[in-house]
């Protein structure tokens, strides 16, 4: 617990400095210090990244075997389990990729302590058309709506039929939590998600030119 508390200050003591210190205000010190931790995490992330979308690439290639096997044993469940594992072996391929699950675990202390330091270390100060940086905002929670939805559709290797609940439902979680979370926080979900789809965009030329892409 002291590591945590003394981890979420410490984010809280950064982004005062950046808006007092440097002078940059809350709300570009909210942007800069989400950006910071976003590139600080870039090598794991884009590895992660990378791993899964060359992972999405592969279990789509599978997909017509795979129909084919629980078609062909639909009444044997447990025979159909076998021959996609053998299948899956076949092809580098694990039921669950432990290595991206163990990676995004240790994200989440980071990007979680960043959001508490956001929570409560933004102020009352002014951003733009924003009064107050620690009360919601309409026009920042649509825009945390967008940017999130613009995240989720770049994502390589989306089905047609997931594609509108994958795009639609979280961006529509984002707008009702930022309605009700500081602008600070929404500011944060928008830099994020901005950055995050960037990334995203900047992997699928690296995956096309690679020849393993879409």
């Amino acid at each position: 617990m002291y590591i945590w508390q003394a981890w979420s200050g410490l984010l809280q003591e950064i982004l005062h400095t950046l808006a007092v210190n440097w002078g940059l205000g809350a709300g570009l010190a909210v942007i800069v210090l989400t950006m910071a931790v976003r590139v600080s995490l870039l090598p794991l992330t884009w590895s992660l990244a990378y791993r899964g979308a060359v992972r999405q690439a592969k279990m789509a290639k599978l997909a017509p075997a795979l129909l084919l096997i629980r078609q062909r044993l639909a009444h044997d469940p447990h025979e159909q389990m076998q021959k996609a594992r053998e299948l899956y072996r076949q092809h580098g391929l694990s039921v669950a990729d432990g290595k991206s699950l163990l990676g995004a675990f240790l994200q989440m202390p980071v990007i979680y302590g960043l959001y508490k330091a956001l929570s409560s270390g933004v102020g009352t100060t002014e951003f733009l058309w924003i009064r107050n940086l620690g009360r919601p905002d309409r026009v920042l929670a649509i825009l945390a709506a967008l940017s999130t939805a613009a995240a989720m559709a770049v994502a390589p290797h989306m089905s047609e039929q997931a594609r509108l609940i994958v795009i639609l439902l979280p961006a529509i979680l984002c707008m009702v939590a930022a309605l009700h979370f500081s602008s600070g926080v929404a500011l944060y979900w928008i830099t994020s998600n901005l950055f995050g789809a960037v990334q995203t965009l900047a992997l699928r030329q690296t995956m096309r030119r690679a020849g393993t892409g879409s």
